[in-house]
């Protein structure tokens, strides 16, 4: 709501429709522009999907946010390969997924943009954790998940930077 109540084209996303075109709903009714892009961030074509949704309905693509998550706690003698693949999935997976799928995209957009003496600051905000630093007990699959995402944020930076 803060992003379109500020001029940002924004392509919501929730893994049900409801959810998402309320969203849409309300940030239309403010004033704002916005899409909804329903499903997974965890499945195979999501990234894709997102990525076509942002430029199919708006041309561009200049801020991601990748926030997508959820807990599944267990000590780590007792967590099931479903809960450690399951978090990785949601937390780590999925936003390298989409900025994969970004980056050709953004390229091409930049490189445009610097061909015609424009300049467009992107931005990526990956949502990570203080358990990504220091742990949490009970939370190994996340706290994992969150380390790598600082991880991959300061890899995109030095990449993409």
């Amino acid at each position: 709501m803060k992003l379109a109540s500020e001029g940002a084209k924004v392509v919501v996303n929730d893994l049900d429709a409801a959810p998402a075109e309320q969203t849409v709903a309300d940030i239309k009714k403010a004033g704002g522009t916005a899409v909804a892009c329903v499903g997974s961030v965890t499945a195979a074509d999501f990234a894709d999907r997102f990525v076509k949704t942002a430029i199919d309905s708006f041309g561009g693509l200049d801020i991601i946010i990748n926030n997508a998550g959820y807990t599944w706690d267990n000590v780590v003698q007792k967590m099931t390969d479903e809960q450690w693949y399951s978090i990785l999935d949601v937390h780590l997976t999925a936003p390298f997924r989409i900025l994969r799928a970004a980056q050709p995209v953004i390229r091409a957009l930049a490189k445009q943009e610097k061909e015609a003496g424009k300049s467009v600051m992107r931005k990526v905000v990956n949502i990570s954790s203080v358990a990504g630093l220091f742990g949490n007990a009970g939370q190994t699959n996340y706290s994992t998940a969150k380390a790598g995402i600082i991880g991959m944020t300061q890899t995109l930076a030095k990449e993409w930077g």
